[in-house]
């Protein structure tokens, strides 16, 4: 079945295109982090390497290092709005919080409740797992926000410390080593007007293997 998607950022920018009144969260109330403990191994903003534009030339979010299965919960309540397996986020969710659209990415699964269609989503709730799909270059969360149709840092809101130089990777490094893999491309997960059995069968989809190259 062919399905088409909307560019990732065409979506949240559609999304939160009008501002939710007093709705905006603020630096000075810290949201939940994403995942415990964790600190910032890849900040927002840019990062060009030379010959590597698979890298891309701007980081829209940051990189929380975590091993693969640490739980990854929701930063605040929201509305899930897509689960989606496409390029180099590999599996991640989409979630509409009070004032802004967090994205969560390189996960290794979702979890069941939102496997099975349920949407609402409370503060701290478990979203999915850490893993290692999409384009990466270590076992990490990558988490962005989307404010008023713009990505922003997300490390000010979540309160979120830069880690030490034990936690850095060196990106050059695992670019040259050729480890930094891209994901098979999946179709869009689409959660709107579905039963509970076809989100399931979606989502199960979408965590499907990678194939063997």
């Amino acid at each position: 079945m062919r399905r088409t998607t909307l560019p990732l950022f065409a979506l949240v920018a559609a999304l939160t295109a009008v501002p939710q009144a007093g709705a905006q969260p603020a630096q000075s109330q810290a949201l939940l982090m994403p995942v415990a403990n964790a600190c910032v191994s890849s900040p927002f903003g840019p990062r060009v390497l030379v010959d590597r534009p698979l890298a891309g030339t701007f980081h829209n979010g940051i990189d929380l290092p975590a091993p693969a299965g640490t739980p990854v919960r929701a930063t605040a309540p929201g509305e899930v709005i897509r689960v989606q397996r496409h390029g180099p986020g590999g599996l991640e969710i989409l979630v509409q919080h009070p004032g802004f659209v967090g994205i969560y990415s390189h996960l290794g699964s979702v979890a069941p409740v939102i496997a099975e269609g349920r949407r609402t989503v409370f503060g701290g709730e478990r979203l999915g797992l850490v893993g290692h799909t999409g384009v990466t270059y270590g076992m990490h969360l990558f988490f962005a926000m989307v404010l008023d149709g713009r990505f922003v840092d997300p490390a000010p809101y979540l309160g979120a410390p830069a880690c030490g130089a034990g936690h850095k990777t060196d990106l050059a490094t695992v670019l040259a080593n050729g480890k930094l893999q891209p994901s098979r491309v999946y179709g869009l997960i689409r959660f709107a007007n579905r039963p509970p059995a076809k989100h399931a069968a979606l989502v199960e989809e979408a965590q499907a293997p990678e194939p063997r190259r």
